[in-house]
Formats: C-alpha cells, sequence, structure tokens
C-alpha cells in the first residue's frame, strides 16, 4: 500500500506556523507529510514513516515532499508572508547517508530558494556518526540551508553533544511544553536549554504550544 501510495503520490503536506512568543508574527512554517488512503482518509506521519525507512521508501519520500513544498511555494508565501522559511524533516538514517544527502542538497539548491530551508534531524543524527557533522553539514552551509535539532530532550540530549553540534535551531520537544505552567521541574528544564542555547548561538523553537495557559508561560 505504501509503495502504491508513493507511486500515486498520495502524500500531500499540511504547513505548521513557526511564531515569534513576542511580535506574534509568523517566521516559519515546517512542512509535515499526511498520506490519504485510497478512501482519501487522511493517516498521521506516526503510521507510515518508520515503515517507509525499514523498506527504503523514506528517500523517495522526502524528495515528494521537497515537490510538494515548492508546488505550494505561492500558496506559503501568501498565507504565511513572502520569504517565510520551510523546515523539512530528513530521518537520522538519511542524514548519515552522504549520497542521499548530497542528492537532496542539489535537489535543494535547484529550487533556486535554498536559503530558505530549514533540515529538521534528530540529536541521533548528530551523535550515531561524525558523518553529518563533519562531511554533511557543511556542504548544506555552502548552499545557505540551515540545520534544526529536532525533537530535543527525548533522544540522546547529551550536553557533551551540544558542545560539538553546530545547529541553527534547537527544538524542545513537546513533552516538555505540555501543561508547562504546572509543572515546576519541566520549568527548570526549559530555562537550562533556553540559557544553552542561546549561549550557542542557536534560536529556540518550543513545539506544540496549544493552550492560553501555555502560551502565557
Amino acid at each position: 500500500n505504501l509503495r502504491l501510495a508513493i507511486l500515486e503520490k498520495r502524500f500531500h503536506c499540511a504547513f505548521q506556523p513557526k511564531v515569534d512568543i513576542r511580535s506574534q508574527e509568523v517566521i516559519g512554517v515546517e512542512a509535515l507529510v499526511r498520506l490519504y488512503n485510497d478512501k482519501g482518509v487522511m493517516q498521521a506521519p506516526g503510521t507510515f514513516i518508520e515503515l517507509a525507512v525499514e523498506l527504503g521508501l523514506i528517500d523517495e519520500l522526502t524528495h515528494l515532499v521537497l515537490d510538494e513544498v515548492m508546488s505550494s511555494i505561492d500558496l506559503i508565501d501568501a498565507y504565511f508572508g513572502h520569504g517565510v522559511s520551510i523546515s523539512l524533516n530528513v530521518a537520522a538514517k538519511q542524514a548519515n547517508d552522504p549520497l542521499f544527502m548530497r542528492a537532496f542538497a542539489a535537489a535543494l539548491a535547484a529550487t533556486n530558494c535554498p536559503e530558505r530551508f530549514m533540515i529538521e534531524v534528530t540529536e541521533e543524527a548528530f551523535v550515531r556518526t561524525t558523518e553529518f557533522q563533519t562531511d554533511i553539514l557543511p556542504g548544506l552551509r555552502e548552499i545557505g540551508v540551515r540545520v534544526s535539532i529536532d525533537d530535543f530532550g527525548t533522544g540522546y540530549s547529551s550536553l557533551s553533544a551540544l558542545t560539538d553540534i553546530t545547529a541553527d535551531e534547537i527544538k524542545i520537544d513537546r513533552s516538555f511544553v505540555t501543561d508547562i505552567h504546572k509543572r515546576p521541574r519541566s520549568q527548570a528544564v526549559l530555562r537550562a536549554i533556553e540559557s544553552l542555547s542561546e549561549a550557542l548561538g542557536m534560536t529556540v523553537i518550543a513545539e506544540g504550544v496549544e493552550s492560553y495557559e501555555e502560551l502565557a508561560y
């Protein structure tokens, strides 16, 4: 079914805004892939991403997402504001595959606006090997693509690893953000991550702010 869905291009993107918490301005969007089954019912990524990685289909799916983003670029600009950044997720396995990353970097460069893109990878991609940091990241930076550490706090979360990672953005996992106004220990962790990220020159994104109370905190 997944192979057929790729062949029929039944994947589409939802675009989640990244909002400046002070100005309320949308500064970027994250492309979130959705699969529509043969009955037209939407499937969330949790139902198919790991399978796509296991079956070796994730590379093709990632290129489909980029194609979808580029076909929607005018709508993105009209709805969210001209020139907002666009974040794309790359699996850890892909991030440490030089052949895929070189091909994907070439595809990003071919958009003629690679500086608008931010690649989101998990901590695992950075600490599994040094290949991403030493061999792949410089090529992305050369064409203007930025890099984000996704779901920070749920993976390795090694502070020693952070000293070697030269990412542009760190995304705090929503598990720390949910009901943050009620959880003093999470508040302390959040403050520590924010302080550390600022010292290292990384923008901080809080994932999954869904209530007024969370936003106000």
